[in-house]
């Protein structure tokens, strides 16, 4: 009897360790919770463009889906972009004007334009 009496308080005794580590880790996140969030902040020496960008640079930092939604977003604008353009837009001013006169050529185009409209 006298060693189930010493095992069951060995047990006991570990249990009350247990919670009352729990208990204590409980008040530290208590008083975590009242030091970060309870005290206002102070206000930022920073520029709006700073925070702005800190603001964006924190959260795609910790992003794990979106960082790949990003990716394929920035390769699809790439390829409207870039390769598009090569393959379907030549450089008609670049072939049709002199150089230096290009802005002339625009010009004279546009009023042949909008003669030809109006007529």
């Amino acid at each position: 009897m006298g060693l189930i009496y010493r095992k069951c308080r060995l047990h006991i005794a570990k249990i009350t360790v247990f919670f009352g580590k729990i208990v204590c880790e409980m008040e530290k996140c208590v008083s975590l919770w009242r030091k970060c969030f309870e005290t206002p902040l102070p206000m930022s020496s920073h520029s709006f463009w700073h925070r702005a960008f800190h603001l964006y640079y924190d959260g795609f930092r910790q992003m794990t889906l979106g960082r790949t939604l990003w990716l394929i977003i920035a390769i699809k604008v790439f390829v409207i972009f870039v390769v598009l353009k090569l393959l379907f837009f030549p450089d008609f001013i670049g072939q049709n004007a002199e150089k230096g006169k290009e802005a002339d050529f625009v010009a004279k185009e546009l009023s042949k334009r909008v003669s030809d409209i109006s007529e």
